[in-house]
């Protein structure tokens, strides 16, 4: 397995001289447009554009005047009346809580997306949604008090249900779309020294067994933001050492074996992050600096 053809998709033609911040990309349900976050250069709020990977033509696609818009997840479940995108409102400091979940129809107005408000957690720090392949559901991660947890949340019912195992803080999360039973994270065992995101591994938790290592056992490695294939069989992920910057991975996922290899995809002299499929599975997403005082977004193929 390896990723080839990587090019950049933003930042390419009539802003390839702006050298925006690009980050956390998305792809839509039909598999043509990528939905990436942007700030910088006269972006003072982050905004959500769009871009053709077929023409590269980028354009803005939401943006709002209270808030920063991060962390898109775009549902692509065919049994829902309307597509949607679950994202994360920053709002400025000195507005409680800083971070909100927040619904967007797709193609809406600016302004007009509308606050998740979780039942018993209405004053909490909420971030980084995913969406349940065919269920009206989020997974969610609750940072108040620098105790990430991850929370279950039907959009409808408004109700939720806390996934994380006990002994473990959980955040940034991502469901099996085929089995929803299955869940990775950015987590850490809990220590008297307290949250450091720096000592984050990606995990697997199938049900309510102990969660288990994905990404590299290694002391001083950590591993973040995982993200599952739309079939479910590999994940992205990014991963340091005290030596490197972020970079991408790619590894099958096999709870009976796993060790499987780890596979580099990005440029290991940049930072990259955030790691998103195509629906199909064949392409894959990311954000990656530059070394020229920007970050872009990158696309790859996958061959399996």
């Amino acid at each position: 397995m390896k990723v080839i053809d990587i090019i950049p998709i933003t930042q390419t033609g009539a802003y390839a001289n702006e050298h925006y911040i690009d980050g956390r990309p998305c792809f839509s349900p039909d598999g043509n447009t990528v939905l990436f976050e942007r700030k910088g250069n006269g972006i003072n709020i982050q905004e959500f554009w769009i871009v053709d990977i077929n023409t590269n033509i980028e354009s803005v696609y939401y943006k709002s005047n209270t808030y920063g818009c991060s962390r898109a997840s775009w549902s692509w479940n065919s049994k829902q009346n309307k597509n949607q995108i679950a994202f994360t409102g920053v709002f400025p400091k000195g507005n409680l809580p800083n971070g909100r979940i927040m619904l967007l129809d797709e193609n809406g107005a600016n302004n007009s997306a509308q606050q998740l408000t979780v039942t018993g957690y209405a004053k909490a720090e909420l971030f980084y949604p995913a969406w349940y392949a065919n269920e009206p559901k989020l997974l969610v991660t609750d940072y108040s008090n620098q105790q990430p947890k991850l929370l279950k949340v039907n959009i409808n019912s408004l109700q939720s249900k806390e996934l994380t195992y006990k002994g473990y803080w959980s955040g940034m999360g991502t469901v099996n779309p085929v089995d929803s039973d299955l869940i990775a994270y950015a987590g850490q065992p809990i220590t008297s020294g307290g949250y450091n995101q720096q000592n984050n591994k990606v995990y697997l938790q199938n049900g309510n067994n102990k969660p288990i290592i994905f990404s590299s056992p290694a002391k001083n490695v950590n591993g973040r933001a995982p993200w599952f294939s739309s079939d479910g069989r590999v994940m992205a992920f990014e991963s340091q050492s005290g030596k490197t910057p972020l970079q991408i991975f790619l590894k099958r996922v096999d709870l009976s074996k796993p060790s499987t290899p780890m596979i580099p995809v990005s440029n290991l002299n940049f930072a990259a992050q955030h790691a998103k499929f195509s629906p199909d599975s064949s392409r894959l997403v990311w954000a990656q600096n530059d070394g020229e005082g920007r970050s872009r977004i990158f696309m790859g193929t996958i061959v399996y």
